[in-house]
């Protein structure tokens, strides 16, 4: 009879906790997610100038490029989540009387953890699952609407840029264009191109690199250098064809990069590559043992006095080269360190929204005002710190010889040990 009103007192506690973390946390994500995006899907949809498309394709297409942004928008919301949470109640005393009351802290984080766990399989499954299903069909639709839709918004009596190619035109009839002007710039040359004509066809040949060719009637060509204005020619001809890539100025968020891939690809990615790295390592490891043996052998004869002193020296020096040359790290597999680390990655980002949320539990024993406000103000310090430990080591991935798994690992260790550690003081001071 006892426990059913522990019990019950538990479950209206747990309830409270699981709702205001739900609530700050749909804050919490709609900012991070915010700032994913506008950073990025905005700018690539400036830049792609998809603007003969209707609303909902565009919306599909932003659809589409929005998982590998959740991935990290997961671990910080569930991070600023728990933060606000606890800081909520250390303001307002709600803390202090639920542990008057008899119940320990440890009740209050119970939810919290529960919460950051399911959150941590719901990012490995956007990562591993949605990621990769995402990305194949974003570049199968961008490559049926770049089909459909000229690089140019061809549109009567209009200007339009792209990269260093400006396009002037007249009036247009589907891919049929009149009172064509069109301007380049090479960069590499600093040469500049002024072509006119009455009439030209515009058509895509190369759906997969945007690559368009431009049939001009009559055109007049006029070539000059950008730092010799004197310096220029002149050509006309019945007709020309010009070719336009656009490939550069097309970004595709996704691709089948490593970082698009499922853990299942990129393990058997993995595998496949193993081979090749194995034999590259035992190559540098007997050319390194044949070179000390070169040299060992080469000292001897010198203290025997077998050889010229020169020739002696000649060898020594091209041995102990070998050596040097080589380094003291065997050599590794640049795609076969990417997709050891794109792997890693996965699950240390879904392991960071419980590690993230663990760091937060310490919060819950410093009275705080304004707790919602402080307690986001502190989870943006830990998710930057967390940002820059996790972009440091993924640019170390290819200067280290060792495997990148506990690479990328470090900054989920660093943030669980700052963790206990911090909750072990707390502990021992009560």
């Amino acid at each position: 009879m006892s426990d059913r009103p522990t019990r019950g007192r538990y479950t209206l506690l747990y309830r409270f906790i699981v709702r205001e973390f739900a609530q700050n946390f749909a804050v919490a994500f709609s900012f991070f997610f915010c700032i994913f995006f506008i950073n990025s899907i905005l700018l690539l949809v400036q830049r792609i100038l998809l603007r003969n498309i209707d609303m909902m394709t565009m919306l599909e297409m932003v659809a589409l490029s929005m998982p590998q942004f959740l991935i990290y928008t997961f671990p910080f919301a569930s991070l600023a989540a728990s933060s606000m949470v606890l800081g909520d109640l250390c303001s307002s005393n709600e803390l202090l009387a639920i542990r008057s009351s008899g119940i320990a802290s440890g009740r209050v984080y119970r939810p919290l953890i529960a919460a950051s766990i399911v959150l941590s399989f719901v990012t490995f499954f956007f990562a591993d699952a949605v990621l990769p299903w995402s990305s194949v069909v974003y570049e199968e639709r961008l490559s049926l609407l770049m089909q459909e839709v000229p690089t140019f918004e061809i549109e009567s009596n209009s200007v339009n840029t792209v990269g260093n190619i400006v396009l002037s035109n007249g009036e247009t009839d589907g891919n049929v264009i009149n009172d064509i002007i069109l301007l380049s710039t090479d960069e590499a040359t600093g040469e500049s191109r002024t072509v006119i004509s009455e009439r030209g066809t515009l058509q895509l040949i190369d759906s997969w690199n945007y690559i368009y060719s431009l049939s001009l009637d009559n055109p007049k060509i006029l070539i000059s250098d950008r730092d010799d204005i004197e310096s220029f020619g002149l050509s006309d001809a019945s007709s020309a064809t010009f070719f336009l890539d656009f490939s550069e100025q097309i970004p595709s968020l996704t691709s089948s990069a490593p970082v698009n891939l499922s853990s299942r690809d990129l393990i058997a990615g993995i595998r496949d590559r193993d081979p090749g790295e194995r034999a590259d390592m035992l190559l540098w490891h007997q050319n390194r043992e044949d070179a000390r043996l070169v040299l060992a052998d080469t000292l001897k004869q010198a203290g025997r006095g077998n050889a010229g002193s020169d020739d002696i020296t000649m060898r020594a020096i091209e041995a102990s080269d070998t050596i040097n040359s080589r380094g003291d790290n065997p050599p590794r597999n640049f795609y076969s360190q990417y997709f050891k680390a794109e792997l890693s990655k996965k699950f240390v980002l879904s392991a960071a929204c419980f590690c993230l949320t663990l760091i937060t539990l310490p919060l819950s024993m410093f009275r705080v005002k304004h707790g919602k406000l402080t307690g986001f103000a502190i989870s943006l310090l830990i998710a930057v710190a967390y940002w820059y430990m996790l972009f440091g080591v993924q640019l170390e991935i290819f200067n280290i010889s060792s495997s990148p798994y506990l690479l990328i690992a470090i900054p989920d260790l660093v943030i669980l040990l700052i963790a206990v550690l911090l909750i072990m003081r707390f502990r021992k001071a009560r």
